[in-house]
């Protein structure tokens, strides 16, 4: 049996199964109940995009390896059911409403597109092929990103790493930004509303490569690799 085979077969194995706990009681009686489950995907799978509210999603790259995910899912009247689903060639990882959350633990074989939205929660990726992320509030990862990243985001910290030189757009209201490229020449353009501006190298206005950096409450900080 090859690695890929074994890796599919613990895919299936774990969309075969779903632990189910009654977590406590509100003081109103009302139970709060959590899912642990996941499955693969069977659908060819050509990116990836964010519709919640509230959560997590972590998202990583395995290569080779089948896209499946696992979830945790918490509520308190009724299970939801599934809250993914695939929209020609896009893996859309949804919210479940007001009276529960989801997290997200996904695998994908190659690096793809991120797209999308989060309310309050955590993203972190792994290796993607770009990245276009509104964030509210929480912290945002993004690594080994092999082209263009854009993020917006309320509060919270944003760190992005390029795997190879290409644009960054990165627009936070209170936090820290921390941005990591390749050697190359880039158009840096910092502005740091309250909060230092430190770029480890120098701006070059013909570069091909555009870093345009805002906060308006933190530091950004920029590393060349």
């Amino acid at each position: 049996m090859t690695a890929k085979e074994k890796r599919l077969l613990g895919a299936l194995a774990l969309g075969a199964v779903a632990a189910f706990t009654v977590a406590g009681c509100t003081g109103l009686g009302v139970q709060t109940s959590t899912v642990h489950d996941g499955q693969p995907i069977t659908q060819p799978v050509t990116a990836i995009r964010l519709d919640m509210a509230v959560g997590e999603v972590h998202v990583r790259v395995e290569p080779g390896a089948p896209t499946s995910f696992r979830r945790d899912l918490t509520y308190h009247v009724k299970n939801p059911g599934p809250t993914h689903r695939v929209e020609n060639g896009t893996l859309v990882l949804a919210g479940c409403g007001g009276d529960c959350g989801v997290n997200y633990d996904v695998v994908v074989g190659a690096d793809l597109p991120i797209l999308g939205h989060l309310g309050t929660g955590k993203v972190t990726v792994e290796g993607a092929a770009k990245v276009e992320l509104n964030h509210e509030v929480g912290d945002t990862t993004v690594l080994r990103v092999d082209g263009p990243v854009q993020v917006t985001t309320a509060t919270g910290n944003v760190e992005i790493g390029l795997a190879k030189p290409d644009n960054v757009r990165a627009d936070l209201q209170v936090g820290e930004l921390t941005v990591t490229v390749p050697k190359a020449s880039y158009q840096v353009n910092p502005k740091a509303g309250t909060g230092q501006a430190n770029v480890d190298f120098a701006s070059d206005p013909a570069a091909p490569h555009h870093l345009d950096l805002t906060t308006g409450t933190g530091k950004i900080t920029v590393h060349g690799a």
